[in-house]
C-alpha cells in the first residue's frame, strides 16, 4: 500500500494539474535566529491554536493534499502538531533544527545542518551542532540532512560532508540562500555567476561521498545560470507552486514557503531541482531519492 500510495502522489505531480501537497507554517516561534534565515526578521500573522490547527490540516487532507511539508519557526516546538501531521497526511516531511529532538512519529525528518560543528554554530548560535548531532544520533529514524549554501559556509562543504559521512543519516541534499526583494543589504548569498563553480565542487565530492550525496548532474543544471535556471525561476513558472500550496501559522495562503519578499530571480529552493530532474528528465536516481524520502 505504502509503495501504490507513493506512485500515485508522483503521478499526480507528473501528469495532472491536481494539488496534492501542502507546506503549512504551523508555528511562528523559533528558538534560534539563524542569520542566513529570514523568519525571525519579517512580521508574522497569529498562529492557529491547536484544536483549530488540526482542523485546518484535516481540511486540507480533505481537498485531496495527502503530502505535507511542515515548516516553522521551529516544528518541534509545537510537538503535538508534528504528531497531528503524521496522522493526517500520508506522507508527511517536517524540517527541523535538530535542538529539540526527534519524536518516534510516522514522519521523515529534514534536519537543517549549515557545516560542521565552528560554521554551523557561527549561522544557528553555539551549541547549535552539539545540541542537533546529539539528538540525531538518538533519533528513531534517520533524517535527510539539508544544507543552505550561502557566502558563510561555501568552503566548508567538503569538513560538513566528512563530519556527515559518519553520522546516521539518510541522506544530505543543497540549497541556495535566496535572497529577500524586502530587506536589503544582506550580502551572504552566491552570485548566480559563482553557483556554477559550487556545483562543480560538489559533483567532484560526489565521487567520494556518494553513499550520502543527493546531487546529480541533472540536478545541478538546474540551479545553473548557464544551463535550466531560467526556466523556473520566477513565481509564475514555478513548478513546486503547481503541486504545493503554502500556508501562514494562521491558515492564510501565501505564494512561496520563503515568503512573499522571496527574490525568485534568485531562487535557490532545493525542491525545484530535485522536482525538475525526476518528473522532467526521469533522472533515476532524483526518482529514488524522492521515492525514499516520500514517507
Amino acid at each position: 500500500m505504502t509503495l501504490l500510495k507513493k506512485a500515485r502522489l508522483l503521478y499526480t505531480w507528473a501528469f495532472t494539474g491536481n494539488k496534492t501537497t501542502a507546506a503549512i507554517d504551523i508555528t511562528n516561534n523559533c528558538n534560534l535566529k539563524c542569520t542566513h534565515c529570514y523568519w525571525w526578521k519579517e512580521e508574522r500573522p497569529p498562529e492557529l491554536d491547536d484544536t483549530a490547527m488540526i482542523k485546518f490540516m484535516g481540511s486540507l487532507r480533505a481537498r485531496g493534499m495527502t503530502a505535507a511539508i511542515i515548516y516553522g519557526g521551529e516544528p518541534m516546538l509545537r510537538p503535538g502538531m508534528c504528531e497531528a501531521a503524521s496522522r493526517i497526511f500520508d506522507h508527511p516531511l517536517i524540517f527541523t533544527n535538530g535542538t529539540q529532538g526527534f519524536s518516534a512519529i510516522n514522519a521523515q525528518w529534514i534536519l537543517s545542518l549549515d557545516g560542521a560543528r565552528v560554521v554551523h554554530d557561527s549561522i544557528r548560535g553555539s551549541g547549535a551542532f552539539e545540541a542537533a548531532v546529539g539528538n540525531l544520533r538518538k533519533a528513531p529514524r534517520k533524517p535527510v540532512v539539508h544544507t543552505t549554501i550561502t557566502s558563510q559556509n561555501r568552503y566548508n562543504l567538503e569538513e560538513l560532508l566528512d563530519t556527515l559521512s559518519g553520522l546516521p543519516i539518510k541522506g544530505v541534499g543543497f540549497s541556495f540562500y535566496t535572497p529577500s526583494k524586502i530587506r536589503t543589504g544582506e550580502d551572504i548569498s552566491i552570485p548566480l555567476e559563482e553557483r556554477g563553480l559550487i556545483l562543480d565542487e560538489l559533483l567532484r565530492l560526489r565521487k567520494k561521498y556518494w553513499r550520502i550525496m543527493g546531487l546529480t548532474r541533472t540536478m545541478a543544471d538546474q540551479f545553473s545560470r548557464n544551463s535550466e535556471f531560467s526556466k523556473w525561476n520566477s513565481i509564475e513558472k514555478c513548478p513546486v507552486s503547481k503541486v504545493c500550496n503554502c500556508y501562514n501559522a494562521d491558515g492564510t495562503p501565501k505564494p512561496c514557503t520563503y515568503g512573499a519578499g522571496a527574490d525568485c530571480s534568485q531562487c535557490g529552493c532545493a525542491s525545484i531541482p530535485l522536482y525538475r530532474a525526476a518528473i522532467r528528465h526521469l533522472d533515476p536516481l532524483a526518482l529514488f531519492m524522492i521515492y525514499r524520502m516520500v514517507n
